[in-house]
């Protein structure tokens, strides 16, 4: 490649305006800058002017658009008339209450809240507490097996209660194995599986009235409520020190309860009346009980007011006592036992009943020799 000299004078400087850098030895040609920038200029002038026009015609057409549909809906449109009554409280047990019990419910709606305010309960003088037998060996038993679906769930509970103070992060030597346990709607509820920690504790002797007794005192009765108070185990504390006693675990981490768990042993409403207005006094009465031990129902499982309810296994109403045909169904429906522990689990079922069922003992006498020790199991038909 040659290379040579070019000398440009000044005149042909003068006229281009033409300006010299020494430090990259070129020349800048000032008129080709200004005209390529006017140029430019133009071309934004132009496209500016066709953008203002297009959005010009974009809104004509669209005020048109919303006349025509204006005219269109005024043309088609219909009167409405809205018409609605104040409803306060649905049950799926029994949807019209009484007026005295809808106008009792509404004076106590703060005790039907939506969600259990968060925090420990109040103290009520009563704490559960977990004596152990000395000697026994603390438990300390690994976590149960489960899914990554099930893990979430369980992993979901337990944060929850967190939140809501009633467990704590733990160090306990002592642990059971959290179980998830299916609920009738489909949706699981995280129980603790306590029976190692059962076994070792003092069970107390504490007066528990016989189901016949409670029966018999609905003699005569015609009007009926049910009150299913919400996480009703979860309202009394531990007593300080026994936390570290009711210790479980997950996949993840140890926890304790702060407040008595569902499970534990030594862990212990139905009312009637034989009238309307009796009824609803006594009503006001429990639900005042409720509010003042800041205590919540869960008014989805309530009923109000019924000629019947199922309590305890029994169908009750003023007609008296009979069986619940949807423990008669699992009877009925129970599959061939194969081993002597389904015969003892049938015979406990069935055994529910036996007051209904004349000669039940001598019934259920070929069951009571299958489950004797040293005997051979042989179903027959």
């Amino acid at each position: 490649m040659h290379v040579g000299h070019l000398l440009l004078g000044r005149p042909w400087q003068f006229d281009r305006n033409a300006t010299h850098d020494g430090y990259k030895i070129a020349y800048s040609d000032q008129i080709r800058i200004s005209r390529e920038c006017k140029l430019r200029e133009e071309q934004l002038s132009i496209q500016k002017k066709v953008r203002k026009e297009n959005m010009s015609e974009n809104k004509q057409k669209k005020e048109k658009y919303e006349i025509e549909c204006s005219e269109e809906k005024r043309e088609k449109e219909k009167l409405l008339v809205l018409l609605y009554k104040d409803v306060y409280f649905t049950n799926e047990f029994h949807p019209s209450f009484p007026c005295e019990v809808d106008s009792l419910l509404q004076e106590f709606i703060d005790v039907f809240p939506d969600e259990v305010p968060h925090g420990l309960p109040p103290l009520r003088g009563i704490k559960h507490q977990v004596d152990l037998i000395s000697s026994c060996p603390i438990p300390n038993r690994p976590t149960y097996r489960t899914n990554l679906e099930e893990t979430k769930e369980i992993q979901k509970q337990v944060n929850e209660l967190l939140q809501k103070d009633f467990v704590m992060e733990s160090l306990s030597p002592c642990s059971v194995p959290a179980i998830l346990v299916p609920k009738k709607d489909g949706t699981w509820n995280m129980c603790v599986d306590s029976r190692a920690i059962n076994k070792i504790t003092v069970k107390y002797k504490y007066p528990i009235l016989r189901l016949d007794d409670m029966l018999d005192e609905l003699f005569c009765s015609c009007v009926f409520t049910k009150i299913d108070l919400k996480s009703g185990y979860n309202k009394i504390r531990m007593k300080e020190g026994d936390e570290w006693k009711t210790a479980f675990k997950t996949k993840y981490s140890l926890y304790e309860w702060l407040v008595m768990s569902f499970g534990l042993t030594n862990a212990p409403s139905t009312f009637m009346s034989k009238t309307l207005d009796k009824h609803v006094e006594h009503l006001h009465v429990v639900l005042n009980v409720l509010r003042e031990n800041k205590l919540y129902g869960n008014l989805k499982k309530c009923s109000f007011c019924l000629e019947s309810v199922v309590f305890l296994g029994f169908v009750v109403s003023s007609k008296g006592i009979s069986v619940d045909e949807e423990k008669v169904k699992a009877i009925r429906e129970w599959p061939t036992p194969k081993n002597a522990n389904e015969v003892r689990s049938f015979h406990g079922l069935a055994s529910f009943y036996r007051r209904f069922v004349k000669n039940f003992s001598s019934i259920a006498a070929p069951l009571n020799e299958l489950v004797k020790k040293d005997v051979v199991f042989k179903w027959d038909d």
